[in-house]
């Protein structure tokens, strides 16, 4: 279940931030469950994964960055593989999910070094 928070309180929670734009990450981020998600006047803003200790924020208004290295080419690189992943249908739910944290794992390995 994934709680209403504010950016200023996961701004100050976290010592890295990864900012992704709306549905940039859709395929990375499918086999993770949103931990919180912010609202502005106009409604949602953005959700928050917590993986392995850094904070991603994506939707329409995500919160910047913070300590990290991240651009829209790096993400679109490790979408498209895990797209490439989870379109592969010889591999069964259990072992694409599998693969696609372990891309989630090297992306997070990349954008914090």
């Amino acid at each position: 279940m994934k709680i209403k928070t504010t950016k200023k309180s996961m701004k100050d929670s976290y010592d890295q931030i990864v900012k992704i734009g709306y549905c940039n990450a859709q395929f990375l981020l499918k086999f993770e469950n949103e931990t919180a998600y912010s609202t502005r006047a106009e409604g949602w803003a953005c959700d928050y994964y917590d993986v392995n200790g850094v904070l991603i924020s994506t939707g329409y208004a995500p919160l910047e960055s913070k300590n990290t290295y991240c651009n829209y080419d790096l993400v679109k690189k490790y979408d498209d593989q895990a797209r490439e992943i989870i379109c592969n249908y010889s591999h069964n739910w259990e072992q694409q999910q599998e693969q696609v944290k372990a891309l989630l794992n090297e992306f997070i390995a990349e954008v914090t070094k």
